[in-house]
């Protein structure tokens, strides 16, 4: 069975649409541009300590819209400071269980399981919310709801999803298959990773270049291409004072994903799962390599066979 030329061509174009402007679009002139706005964000409506040394709030959309697809009215967010070099951050449906990497292949601490019904007696929320570990602090406002997470030794913001009223970013987006979230970084940030991905500049981060976590078995000969793991972690190195400081961000997330580094900021584009943020203070590229590898895992020795 054959197709006119014409219905073939307008449904090719029709393809293309869809394509660009889910992902958002890969060109740098189309990254640089300001991006489009999905909702209002949610708001902190509850947060109180947990038995476990963690806190655990909860999260109302401030407005619904059907942007791919409905927002997830009620979300359960969940800070634990899990050791004195690693801050948690866990935001998930409040009401049912999603997607995350599984807790018996990556062992982790659980965190509280999604209630079905939120009771009506919450907590009135503070304004700002200080919870502070050794080296790492977590600071939130309450609407639209953000999260910053500072160095205390030097005040340094590693990570501040509030967009500010910019036109950066716009606010947390949670729906069942696009989740959306993003941070502002310092204009002389170097950031690496982003792996495992072949890109012309190496492991370096170029601001307006499309980085696509989505595992695929090809060969690295490859430019712009996804190879066999999906490491969402970049490490970020700064000069504060003339002296040199690292740290790493990881979102535990095993879904693919765009990332998009403009410069100033930097935004994830997620299709499913969930937030699940690991800070991993340094200060040093080596501290962080070795906190990040005691977390997820350390590598396997090579068998001797194997040197020849």
């Amino acid at each position: 069975m054959s197709f006119p030329i014409s219905l073939l061509s307008l449904t090719f174009c029709l393809l293309l649409v869809l394509i660009s402007c889910f992902s958002g679009g890969y060109s740098s002139s189309s990254s640089s541009a300001a991006p489009t706005r999905i909702g209002k964000g949610y708001r902190l409506i509850s947060i109180e300590e947990t038995s476990d040394g963690g806190f655990l709030g909860h999260l109302q959309v401030n407005q619904k819209n059907n942007f791919y697809g409905p927002d997830i009215p009620l979300l359960q967010l969940y800070v634990k400071h899990e050791s004195e070099n690693r801050l948690r951050v866990h935001i998930t449906d409040a009401e049912k269980q999603r997607w995350e990497v599984p807790y018996n292949l990556l062992p982790r601490d659980q965190p509280p399981k999604p209630k079905q019904a939120i009771g009506r007696s919450r907590k009135k929320p503070i304004s700002v919310l200080e919870i502070a570990g050794s080296e790492l602090i977590f600071l939130h406002t309450v609407d639209p709801f953000s999260f910053a997470v500072t160095r205390r030794s030097n005040g340094q913001t590693l990570f501040n999803s509030s967009s500010g009223g910019g036109d950066s970013f716009g606010e947390m987006v949670f729906k069942d298959q696009y989740l959306e979230i993003s941070t502002r970084l310092p204009e002389d940030a170097s950031l690496y990773g982003l792996g495992e991905n072949t890109q012309p500049h190496g492991i370096k981060l170029y601001p307006n270049d499309p980085y696509t976590l989505y595992t695929t078995d090809v060969s690295a000969i490859n430019l712009n291409t996804d190879l066999y793991g999906s490491h969402p972690v970049y490490m970020e190195l700064r000069n504060v004072g003339d002296k040199p400081y690292a740290h790493a961000v990881l979102l535990l997330n095993s879904n693919g994903m765009d990332v998009f580094y403009r410069g100033n900021s930097l935004t994830y584009k997620l299709i499913g799962g969930v937030f699940d943020f690991y800070f991993f203070v340094g200060p040093t590229p080596l501290d962080v390599v070795d906190q990040y590898t005691s977390f997820i895992g350390r590598p396997a020795p090579m068998p001797y066979w194997s040197l020849g």
